[in-house]
């Protein structure tokens, strides 16, 4: 596949991911959920536990909340705290401290996000951030020491991390595979981590997912000047780990381990950048299949639908079985096989009933087994 192939791919699973999240978000929930738990050890259908966590790995954290999206935070914060929280405005102001964080000759600063500026600049530069005035950074005097201190600051001062305490067991399962050593998990735990993390960062809020993009984006690129400014990818995630993904309320004691333990997928994270926000190629697969099957009811006539045995819109349906994901991820080397998996099953599907489309539907679902055709 050619680069702009891959863009175009990209792309279109994205605008497709977003067409299904603004128009059904409750399936786009379920799906991305029940994707999340092929990869981890969850489950997706208790109403109570969002993060699909048995219930003995629940009394271990207490951060969860019963929630109406299952995304937000459900603390009661003081006006200070209060005026750090996320809002699209501020995201736009601290879009233009990113901005000139990434400019050349900042981003190579040695020792850049370890070094502190000046107190006094830092302060001043807060204040404006929190009261919305920011002004274009260039000429004002403030180095980028001063910006990326304000930076990290902010993220430090949000009432909870910005990857949320809702899913702060699933990440650590995430930490657990990354630092696993078992050889049979070891040679994929990459891909499995990859779509495990993309997952997770699909149930985040909508602005915590645009300024965590950002953020990434910038330490992705910090990484790239590493030469000049210093800063490796791990130097970079032990700096942000307790900013990003620690919950606030632990002691120094354990919020010390708990940053040692999750900084390296902080770092896994930036070093993989932008591919971070892209849409698991089997999560895509069934966002088209559900649209195809929509489509297909649409042409039924509602005598039909009720005959038809269908489950009921908030229950996920997937074209791959999971009996073993070992053998499944075998399968599944190219995403265009999945793709013509899923158009070949919605084209059984659209068949009138008869009996040839049993046949066909049975003889799928047998060869089927693990993903892809026998």
């Amino acid at each position: 596949m050619t680069d702009v192939e891959e863009s175009t791919k990209v792309r279109l699973d994205q605008d497709i991911a977003c067409r299904l999240q603004d128009e059904h978000p409750e399936q786009f929930n379920t799906l991305v959920r029940m994707h999340l738990s092929f990869e981890l050890d969850l489950n997706t259908d208790t109403e109570n536990d969002p993060a699909g966590l048995d219930k003995q790995k629940l009394k271990k954290w207490k951060g969860f909340h019963k929630k109406a999206k299952g995304c937000t935070s459900a603390k009661v914060t003081s006006p200070e705290t209060a005026k750090a929280a996320l809002t699209k405005a501020n995201i736009d102001d601290l879009k233009q401290l990113i901005a000139f964080l990434e400019q050349e000759e900042n981003i190579s600063q040695e020792g850049i996000f370890r070094k502190t500026g000046s107190l006094t600049r830092q302060n001043e530069l807060k204040n404006l951030l929190l009261q919305g005035n920011m002004r274009p950074l260039n000429g004002t005097g403030y180095t980028a020491h001063d910006c990326a201190s304000v930076l990290k600051s902010f993220l430090a001062d949000l009432p909870e991390p910005l990857l949320t305490e809702l899913y702060y067991p699933a990440y650590c399962q995430v930490a657990d595979l990354f630092h696993s050593k078992e050889p049979s998990i070891a040679s994929r735990s990459e891909d499995r981590l990859l779509n495990a993390l993309q997952l997770l960062l699909l149930l985040l809020p909508e602005e915590n997912n645009i300024l965590l993009r950002h953020i990434i984006e910038l330490l992705h690129l910090t990484i790239q000047h590493e030469a000049t400014n210093k800063m490796s990818a791990v130097n970079l995630a032990t700096l942000f780990t307790p900013h990003l993904i620690c919950p606030r309320k632990q002691s120094p004691e354990a919020l010390h381990t708990t940053a040692q333990h999750m900084s390296g997928i902080v770092g896994f994270m930036i070093k993989t950048g932008a591919r971070l926000f892209h849409i698991p190629p089997k999560l895509a697969t069934d966002i088209r299949a559900y649209f195809v099957e929509q489509r297909r009811r649409k042409t039924m006539s509602p005598e039909h639908i009720l005959n038809e045995s269908t489950t009921s819109d908030s229950v996920a349906n997937t074209v791959y079985t999971f009996v073993d994901r070992e053998k499944t991820a075998e399968a599944h080397i190219m995403n265009s096989t999945d793709t013509a998996l899923a158009q070949l099953y919605a084209h059984i599907q659209s068949l009138p009933e008869s009996s040839k489309k049993k046949k066909l539907v049975s003889k799928f679902n047998r060869q089927n087994g693990y993903g892809t055709p026998l």
